[in-house]
């Protein structure tokens, strides 16, 4: 009992060093968070295929050899062998709004992408500050049952003294070596427990992480509910929705495209007295003006846009709804929370003073081990409770700030 008393001390000397606190760890996710890296460059590619849309007219240059050879019996007015080069320029003067609609869409994905982008990184820093408070509460209970076996073992060892010279019954120790035993197993589940949480910051952080500072998050006044991120990348999915079904419909207009093609040629192997008159360069200038006048398929697709878009319409509607209630919600619960914290601190402070009073007691003799272990017990578990509900209010401050739908950089400014 010495070897793990002596144990005891050091872990809770070990809680109060190198510990990390609340800002490290959330620079730490913005930072090295795999998940966010990812969704990063996805933005930077959907910005790219934006980017490759923006001219509408779609002109392209190309340029080349050819080398053309006829062997065997050939006519007197055929030429051998023709090398040309050749420059083509093409572009479309008019597709039926097809480009300017994809533009449009690839504009609205990559805004909708950025935007969700906000919302992912809201829910993952969300997560984080949970966890740092829940593993707060889990370091900070266990301090606290340390220091209840700290006093148990202390007890212990006094009514064992007194078993030893034959001054108390063995059912008396053999109550507090049980409840020892029964906290240090506490103990090994709530230290695993923390190491699990410990775990999964670390894996969001991208960084090892031993312990965690005391942090509180500041009271923010007067925040108002906004549109979230979440309902913006909506917004503008719906837009890029609308898009996609033009781009299927512009099948359905005139489609007027310009070509134009410079060629030179160089010939060899020929008769030059029929043949005098070939071309040594070319200039070819072609419109096509072109109709779709039947197809089996863009107006199903089109419908299909359609249904898909009233769909998503119908999901925006509902998120609007919820999330402002969300935010209510959030709202009452810091009242709840901070009702419940005041009662709590009450509670704590009748265990700690019946405790020392049942304590005093109990080592004169007034009272048994069973009253001795009950007042223990209930001032332990109000310590801890209240312990947990303080970490859990500022949980809850995050959810208030986070489902307001204020910028989560603003909030985080506060913070720091």
């Amino acid at each position: 009992m010495r070897l793990f008393n002596t144990f005891l001390l050091t872990g809770l000397v070990v809680v109060s060093t190198n510990a990390t606190t609340l800002k490290e760890v959330i620079d730490a996710t913005l930072n090295n968070n795999e998940n966010l890296k990812a969704l990063e460059i996805q933005n930077n590619s959907l910005q790219k295929s934006y980017e490759s849309v923006q001219n509408t007219f779609n002109p392209t240059l190309n340029v080349g050899v050819n080398y053309l050879r006829l062997d065997g019996d050939m006519r007197a007015v055929q030429v051998g062998a023709t090398t040309s080069a050749f420059a083509k320029f093409d572009a479309n003067l008019y597709d039926g709004g097809k480009s300017s609609a994809l533009k449009k869409q690839k504009e609205y994905e990559f805004e909708s992408s950025k935007v969700a982008t906000q919302t992912t990184k809201k829910a993952t820093l969300l997560q984080v500050v949970t966890l740092f408070f829940q593993t707060k509460t889990l370091q900070e209970n266990i301090k606290v049952y340390q220091e209840k076996a700290l006093s148990l073992q202390a007890q212990y060892e006094r009514v064992k003294t007194k078993y030893d010279i034959k001054m108390t019954t063995k059912d008396e120790v053999l109550k507090l070596k049980s409840e020892y035993e029964s906290t240090r197993y506490l103990l090994e589940e709530l230290a695993y427990q923390k190491e699990e949480l410990m775990q999964n910051l670390s894996l969001l952080t991208s960084t090892p992480i031993s312990s965690l500072q005391a942090t509180t998050l500041p009271d923010l006044q007067d925040v108002m509910y906004e549109k979230s991120p979440t309902i913006k990348a909506l917004e503008f999915s719906l837009k890029a929705q609308k898009e996609a079904k033009d781009v299927v419909a512009s099948i359905n207009y005139p489609q007027l495209k310009i070509e134009d093609s410079f060629n030179v040629y160089n010939y060899d192997d020929y008769d030059t007295k029929i043949l005098k008159d070939l071309p040594d360069q070319q200039n070819q200038l072609m419109l096509t003006l072109s109709y779709n006048m039947f197809n089996t398929s863009s107006s199903h697709k089109i419908e299909a846009l359609k249904l898909s878009r009233i769909a998503s319409q119908q999901k925006l509607s509902f998120i609007e709804r919820q999330e402002k209630i969300t935010f209510e919600l959030a709202k009452k619960k810091l009242i709840t929370l901070r009702k419940k914290i005041e009662s709590l601190q009450s509670a704590v402070e009748m265990g700690e003073s019946v405790y020392e009073m049942v304590t005093v007691k109990y080592q004169n003799g007034i009272v048994d081990n069973i009253t001795y272990l009950d007042a223990l017990s209930k001032k332990v578990y109000n310590t801890a409770l209240y312990k947990q509900a303080l970490n859990d209010y500022e949980v809850a401050k995050a959810n208030y700030y986070f489902s307001s739908g204020v910028d989560f950089k603003k909030v985080l400014e506060s913070w720091k």
